[in-house]
C-alpha cells in the first residue's frame, strides 16, 4: 500500500515538476528579445536609403520572427539599397527583392552622377508619355507625382452635315510619373492662362497610341481619381445635350 501511495506521489511530483519547467521556458521565451531595423522617417519610392533614415529598436523575439519574418538587426546591410515602392515611417525593414533593390545591385539603377535612374523602374509592359497641358486642362497645378487621372477628349463630329463638339472619357485610373511645377504666385491670372505644364503619364503602348491620336485630334484634359482603380461607365457628351 505505502508502495503504490510513493509511487504516485512521484508521478506528482515529475508532472509537477514538468509543468514548472515547460511553464518556466515559456515565460522566460517571451522575456527574449532582438533587434531590428526599421525606418525613422518616411522613404519614398525609387530612393537611395542613407543611415539618418533607419533606426534600430529592441522588440520581443517571437513577434519579430511572426510579424517580420524576412527582419534585419544590422543597418548596413540596407543602407545604399534603393527603394521600389513607399516605405512609412516606423517599418520594419525587409529584405524583399520586390520592395528594395539590394546595395549590391543598385549600380545597375544608377545614373554616371549617382542619381537614380528612374527609367529603369518603368516594367516592361508601360510606356511614359508626356501631355503639354494648359492649367485648366491639368487640374489647375494641383498633380502630384503618384497621383491618378482620368483622360477626357474633347473634339468635333459630323452628323447629317452638322459639326458638333463632344468629349468622351478615353483613359481612366493613368498614373502620374512626372509633373513640371510652376510657381503661381509668380504669375498674374492673365499670364497664367497661356501657361503650358507638362505631365508625364505611365501607360501601356496601346494608350500611349491611344494618346497620340486623340491629341491630334482634339484637345485632351484631365481630371484626378482619388479611387483605387475603380472603372465607372461614362457617356459621351455633345453640344446639344445641353440644349435639350
Amino acid at each position: 500500500m505505502l508502495a503504490k501511495i510513493s509511487w504516485r506521489v512521484l508521478l506528482i511530483l515529475i508532472s509537477a515538476g514538468t509543468v514548472a519547467f515547460l511553464t518556466f521556458n515559456y515565460l522566460d521565451s517571451l522575456q527574449e528579445t532582438k533587434k531590428i531595423v526599421v525606418t525613422s522617417t518616411n522613404i519614398p519610392a525609387k530612393t537611395i536609403i542613407e543611415e539618418d533614415m533607419l533606426t534600430t529598436v529592441t522588440v520581443e523575439a517571437k513577434a519579430a520572427d511572426i510579424l517580420v519574418p524576412e527582419q534585419i538587426s544590422d543597418k548596413d546591410l540596407i543602407v545604399g539599397a534603393i527603394t521600389r515602392e513607399e516605405i512609412g515611417k516606423c517599418e520594419p525593414v525587409h529584405m524583399d527583392s520586390d520592395l528594395i533593390v539590394y546595395p549590391e545591385d543598385r549600380i545597375k539603377y544608377l545614373e554616371v552622377d549617382g542619381r537614380v535612374d528612374m527609367s529603369k523602374f518603368i516594367p516592361n509592359d508601360k510606356r511614359l508619355y508626356t501631355l503639354a497641358l494648359e492649367p485648366s486642362q491639368a487640374v489647375d497645378n494641383r498633380l502630384e507625382q503618384g497621383d491618378f487621372v482620368d483622360i477626357i477628349y474633347t473634339g468635333e463630329t459630323n452628323y447629317d452635315d452638322f459639326d458638333e463638339i463632344y468629349s468622351r472619357m478615353i483613359l481612366q485610373y493613368v498614373e502620374v510619373y512626372a509633373v513640371e511645377y510652376y510657381d503661381e504666385s509668380q504669375f498674374s491670372n492673365m499670364v497664367k492662362d497661356g501657361i503650358i505644364q507638362h505631365v508625364t503619364l505611365m501607360v501601356t503602348p496601346q494608350e500611349a497610341v491611344a494618346l497620340a491620336n486623340t491629341k491630334a485630334e482634339g484637345s485632351l484634359s484631365l481630371t484626378l481619381n482619388p479611387s483605387e482603380g475603380e472603372e465607372v461607365e461614362v457617356r459621351s457628351i455633345y453640344q446639344s445635350t445641353f440644349e435639350q
